[in-house]
């Protein structure tokens, strides 16, 4: 197995928010001697087996922490701290110190007695073997005591190749940290079983609050609670409102409550309907009451509101969907959740995120006028927390999603957007909408396998045809049709999408019969998908066609299309897609082809055993422009070298894209 790229946290790799291997959310950065009194603190709640297990001998707390944060240069000792809670408290810590005149590291760890088992020492590992990577170490070492096993098993089970050899009562363990496959695979399942726990919550919640649950039939408080109701949630839903419940009343059917804390029964969702200044109140409300998932529905904080309410959220163990979402919706049949201001649609196979809450809801609707039904549905509002990228590996999971649809604004972390988007696109089709045209995004998601959609209905149009469940057998397509200008224009689209046409035409005067015997034919034929196109000429009615595309079916990818027909509408049907122009049809059914191309194509990273990544650092080291041989020098680092022909120029730049952060352009 050879290198591969390191995975890239959601957040900063030495500072933001991590998430526990159940779900809990915690806060990792780096430590410094200005955190000794959370470090004495946190020693003396650990029993002294746990302290002996870290230094081998008792050891008073107060000595312990000043071994651990005893000062070496930056370039020699990194040490990381894990703090969850409201107010924060210390639950782990982990570092690594550079063996002077070698690439090598010692490594160790300390989880809190309470926090144990649940992928503390793995994340730390994590993060101090990326970091390390970044600064020139390129092994590990650790010394173990034989019986402390939950710490062997760290370093066993973390997918590095590790040496190890037994010295009386210690295990000494090694390793090399430039990641390969197996490593990074187990990276990356970690993150995934922690993001599908913390996930949990929104998806298959035990009881639902609505907190701000109204009787104005115009407030959001009303709505919410009305779509829970009316969806038919098959759990408990708990209406919060203060003055209605103090009394005793209710809000529609249901008994009210004055506080998130009175509700008697399992909550793992709190809706937040209230006004802006009380949001904060409801959150931390919902924290004590052991909530693990909020959406906020309320509208109106800027940028750095947003971030602090989700600072706050992580602090007590939830994670949020907001500010400003319309909601979630879930139709699974164990679960049937409404929770925001869009109902409960038709169940079937699409998944949708939107960061914009209005134009999710009119895309739900759409997809409803069109036979698509939909197995969730994510307004992701200000992304101050979730975001597509934790949704997607929801839906990677998700049995009952067979095609992913995002109308995306921003990219929160564009690289592991790209790779997560690049694994799970070998499982299921992912479409975009981005408003953009930069060729940044288009060359992003063409390398992760991300069908490109340049609108919203052309979005809908590849999904009508992913969501039959089949995608094409090869590159020919069986045309069949009754009108030549129509086809003409079919014919052009597919071409220039790639595929290889089997033109029938029928004639104009073609029946319903001849339709049928064509469409068998192609059946039995090569052609991996069948397209249908007519044109009511008089001598089939539309009725005809319709009823005869009810009934198809077979073992190839079908699709047609009925023009000049005002009651005709795209649309799923049975097994057929259904448009209402041929390009619509073409268009379509070439991305199809162009997903099956790229998914047949194995997921592998090319090796590049020559790049001199740590003379290119030193020549960027402390620099905002380079010399023309400073610039050549770089490219060579990287087995590109510049040649040497006259007149011959460079010019290397780093400008800061919206999307994108820096961006490195080079222009010969």
């Amino acid at each position: 197995m050879g290198y591969v790229p390191p995975p890239t946290p959601q957040h900063g790799l030495e500072e933001g928010p991590v998430l526990l291997k159940d779900g809990r959310t915690a806060f990792l950065r780096r430590a410094g001697p200005k955190d000794l009194p959370l470090f004495v603190e946190f020693l003396r709640r650990l029993s002294p087996e746990s302290l002996r297990m870290r230094f081998f001998s008792p050891i008073s707390p107060e000595k312990a922490a000043e071994l651990l944060l005893s000062a070496k240069p930056e370039e020699e000792k990194v040490i990381l701290m894990v703090l969850a809670g409201d107010p924060p408290r210390m639950v782990a810590t982990g570092e690594y110190v550079r063996l002077k005149g070698e690439g090598t590291a010692e490594v160790a760890f300390l989880v809190d007695d309470a926090f144990q088992g649940k992928g503390l020492g793995t994340l730390l590992l994590e993060r101090l073997a990326l970091i390390a990577a970044k600064r020139g170490v390129r092994r590990f070492q650790a010394f173990v005591l034989a019986e402390n096993q939950k710490m062997l098993n760290v370093f066993m089970e973390s997918g590095f190749q590790v040496r190890a050899r037994r010295d009386s009562g210690e295990v000494e363990v090694e390793f090399e940290i430039l990641l390969e496959e197996k490593a990074a695979e187990r990276f990356e399942w970690r993150e995934k079983v922690s993001t599908l726990a913390s996930l949990h919550p929104f998806f298959f919640p035990r009881g639902v609050a609505v907190v701000g649950a109204s009787r104005d039939p115009e407030s959001i408080g009303y709505r919410a609670l009305e779509n829970l109701i009316f969806g038919r949630f098959q759990g408990p839903v708990y209406p919060v409102n203060e003055a209605i419940g103090k009394e005793g009343g209710t809000v529609g059917p249901l008994l009210a409550y004055p506080r998130v804390e009175s509700i008697p029964g399992p909550v793992d969702l709190a809706v937040i309907a209230v006004p802006k200044e009380r949001v904060w109140e409801a959150l931390e409300a919902s924290g004590r009451r052991g909530v693990r998932a909020a959406i906020v529905l309320t509208t109106g904080f800027q940028d750095q509101e947003a971030r602090e309410l989700a600072d706050k959220a992580r602090r007590l163990g939830m994670r949020l969907l907001g500010p400003g979402s319309l909601g979630l919706v879930h139709t699974h049949p164990e679960v049937r959740l409404a929770a925001g201001l869009a109902p409960l649609p038709k169940p079937g196979p699409l998944a949708i995120s939107s960061q914009s809450g209005t134009l999710g809801r009119a895309v739900m609707a759409y997809a409803e006028g069109m036979g698509l039904g939909i197995s969730s549905f994510v307004s992701l509002g200000a992304k101050a927390d979730i975001s597509s990228n934790d949704l997607l590996q929801f839906w990677e999971e998700d049995e009952r999603t067979r095609v992913i649809l995002l109308y995306l604004e921003s990219f929160g972390n564009p690289r592991r957007f790209s790779r997560l988007a690049r694994r799970i696109g070998k499982k299921k089709p992912i479409l975009a909408v981005h408003p953009s045209r930069d060729p940044l995004v288009r060359t992003l998601f063409a390398q992760a396998g991300v069908i490109r959609a340049n609108s919203l209905e052309e979005a809908f149009d590849v999904a009508a045809l992913l969501a039959l469940g089949r995608l094409p057998e090869n590159n020919r397509v069986r045309l069949i049709s009754n009108a030549s200008g129509p086809s003409n224009l079919a014919l052009e689209a597919l071409r220039e999408g790639g595929l290889f046409v089997e033109h029938v035409d029928l004639g104009s005067t073609a029946k319903a019969e001849e339709f049928a015997r064509a469409l068998e034919e192609a059946l039995e034929g090569e052609a991996g998908s069948v397209f249908l196109l007519f044109v009511p000429m008089g001598f089939t009615s539309e009725e005809e066609f319709l009823a005869l595309l009810e009934k198809a079916e077979g073992n190839k990818l079908l699709l047609a299309c009925v023009m000049g027909s005002p009651g005709v509408r795209a649309r799923v049907m049975g097994q057929v897609a259904l448009y209402r122009f041929p390009e619509s049809a073409a268009i379509a059914l070439s991305r199809a082809w162009a997903y099956k191309a790229w998914r047949e194509e194995p997921l592998h990273f090319p090796d590049f055993p020559d790049l001199r990544l740590e003379e290119a650092r030193k020549l960027l080291e402390g620099k905002e422009t380079l010399s023309q041989a400073e610039g050549a020098a770089l490219l060579e680092c990287f087995g590109l070298p510049l040649g040497k022909g006259e007149g011959l120029s460079l010019k290397l730049t780093a400008k800061p894209h919206p999307l994108f952060g820096p961006v490195l352009t080079l222009v010969l």
